[in-house]
């Protein structure tokens, strides 16, 4: 098999039973599994700060993501290791034919501020329900969420301090569905976890610290936890629920469809999106949250290839968000939302990394 083809074979098995029309405005997770196989057909290539304080959580600029040699890369030891800039899932390997050869070598690997590089064996890579299990990282990089077979549970591990804590919530392997998400506060207290996105399936808030744990409506999707709150998202009639992390609070309904959300803007009030009118053009929608009205529209500039935005996650500051996009590769880049510059952050080669795990937001977006 073609790396084509199991891209597309991939696509095809976690591809949820509903109408075309449906799964492309259901979640903005499956419409990056249907980018990365268009992307796949051209290139015929593999699958794939906090703003607060001021503290920067992403790599140096122009800064390449390449990952060591497999035979050179150490287990995540026990202990202090310190904040890491992201995390990938490595690929199948393939033969030079194009054929898979081995996907028992896919791994979670983490990689720190400094540049080097961790396995990280206690993270489970796939389940029998999906062939991507998520892992997430905080939005400044020091906690990291992942699913351990072992503990039949959820695990967030505090790598400045070493500190582990294991989820309360038992959750079975078959619970790991198609488009299975994790999302994890920068304290490391709450946790969500959604088994299947854009399903009638319930997520689930849970408080580390405590065990108490708030069930999430299926038909929203996690994109941050922090301050206190959940941000979700319920796609096709767009809402944007600001959930306090005890419940309660009510969604603000946008004039339109939008995807791509990112967190909330420091100024409390503003998130940026993809207009889905627009989505193959690169262009960032400002919402107001409070209003539901579209502030204003921003081409954006300065991107090394033309195309689409894949995501759109944190706030590098007040008028910079961070944005992914996907053109044989994944490109970085700090967009400042006032005049549309891009400025290149990093790049993820995508014959080394077969998802990707971006500071503070829901894992595999």
């Amino acid at each position: 098999m073609t790396r084509l083809h199991e891209a597309l074979k991939d696509l095809a098995e976690e591809a949820p039973p509903v109408s075309l029309a449906d799964a492309a405005i259901a979640g903005h997770r499956r419409r990056w599994r249907t980018r990365m196989a268009l992307t796949a057909i051209v290139t015929v290539a593999a699958l794939v700060s906090t703003v607060e304080g001021a503290v920067a959580i992403w790599p140096r600029d122009t800064q390449t993501a390449t990952p060591q040699r497999a035979d050179t890369v150490a287990d995540l030891p026990d202990g202090k290791v310190g904040p890491i800039s992201h995390a990938y899932q490595t690929p199948c390997l393939f033969d030079h034919n194009g054929r898979v050869t081995d996907c028992g070598v896919r791994e979670w690997r983490v990689v720190t501020r400094t540049g080097t590089t961790y396995r990280v064996p206690q993270a489970l890579v796939a389940s029998d329900r999906s062939q991507t299990v998520c892992l997430a990282v905080s939005r400044d990089g020091r906690m990291l969420a992942y699913y351990s077979r072992e503990a039949r549970a959820h695990v967030v591990r505090d790598l400045v301090t070493g500190a582990e804590v294991r989820s309360p919530v038992k959750v079975t392997e078959d619970q790991l569905d198609v488009g299975n998400q994790l999302v994890v506060s920068d304290d490391g207290r709450y946790l969500v976890f959604d088994p299947k996105v854009g399903s009638k399936t319930p997520g689930v808030l849970i408080d580390m610290r405590t065990g108490k744990s708030v069930t999430l409506p299926g038909k929203y999707e996690a994109i941050t936890v922090k301050g206190g709150v959940v941000e979700l998202v319920r796609y096709v009639k767009t809402d944007l629920w600001l959930m306090p992390v005890t419940g309660g609070g009510k969604p603000v309904r946008f004039d339109g469809v939008f995807i791509n959300f990112s967190e909330l803007a420091p100024d409390g009030r503003t998130v940026a999106a993809s207009d889905m009118k627009d989505q193959s053009k690169p262009v960032l929608t400002l919402l107001d949250t409070k209003t539901g009205r579209i502030l204003r529209k921003v081409t954006v500039r300065g991107l090394a290839k033309p195309g689409g935005i894949l995501n759109i996650t944190v706030w590098k500051s007040p008028s910079e968000v961070m944005v992914l996009t996907l053109d044989g590769e994944y490109s970085l880049y700090a967009v400042n939302v006032n005049t549309g510059k891009a400025r290149h952050v990093a790049d993820y080669s995508t014959e080394t990394v077969h998802a990707l795990a971006m500071p503070g937001t829901a894992s595999g977006k």
